[in-house]
């Protein structure tokens, strides 16, 4: 029988800035540090003495030079690295981004760049597609279907602003192709995704404390693994 222990988490945002008119994505390239030489939306730890979405909104504007004023909530990705137990899950809150003050610039840490969002993420202003190939193996899985949500046949601006999701990924180690190096973050294992229900949605975020937010992490890994 499977033995179940909470593990400590580390807080963190992603923040994908959409351009609803010309149906573009802003990614940006990691210029160095931890997921250096990949692409991925904007963000990053949330500390002490702010919100997550005020911590959205810094890092945001740290990583691109634009500042957030229409931010919407989508969900919980929660990301486990079980070759190595000592480390805490990352749980990320995302956000998608569609109205903001500034123009995108290359900081010290990020080079951003505009793809096409169309159902077919070809035809940006490079003429190239999303490169899926340099990003997160997660967000390989969870982006196309956000971005459907808000681009797709089916989809509209409202349609995409209530999906909220969770994504649930272990991962067992395996080469960085960035690095060339083995790389616990990489080798995904189990990979639980879902769109969110209103019966069983995630809290209203502006009122969601620390404890509380915990409480229904543990909860819905127990769920995950069937504990």
């Amino acid at each position: 029988m499977s033995v179940y222990a909470p593990i400590k988490r580390k807080l963190y945002t992603l923040i994908i800035p959409l351009d609803l008119e010309n149906k573009r994505i802003l990614l940006g390239y990691k210029k160095r540090g931890f997921g250096m030489g990949k692409y991925n939306g904007f963000g990053g730890k949330v500390e002490e003495n702010e919100t997550i979405l005020e911590g959205a909104i810094r890092e945001l504007q740290e990583e691109s030079c634009i500042k957030g004023t229409g931010l919407s909530y989508h969900g919980i990705l929660f990301l486990e690295a079980i070759a190595d137990a000592a480390l805490p899950i990352l749980e990320i809150h995302v956000f998608v981004v569609t109205k903001w003050e500034g123009e995108p610039a290359e900081t010290d840490e990020m080079r951003p760049e505009w793809y096409s969002a169309s159902p077919d993420y070809t035809g940006s202003v490079a003429d190239e597609e999303i490169p899926f190939a340099q990003m997160w193996e997660e967000t390989v899985e969870w982006l196309p279907l956000l971005l459907n949500a808000y681009f797709g046949k089916d989809g509209s601006i409202e349609h995409g602003k209530q999906k909220q999701l969770v994504h649930h990924v272990t991962f067992g180690s395996a080469m960085n192709p960035e690095t060339g190096l083995e790389d616990v973050w990489h080798g995904m294992l189990d990979n639980y995704f879902a769109w969110v229900e209103d019966e069983e949605g995630i809290p209203r975020l502006e009122g969601w404390e620390t404890e509380a937010r915990g409480v229904w992490v543990e909860e819905r890994r127990k769920k995950r693994f069937g504990l």
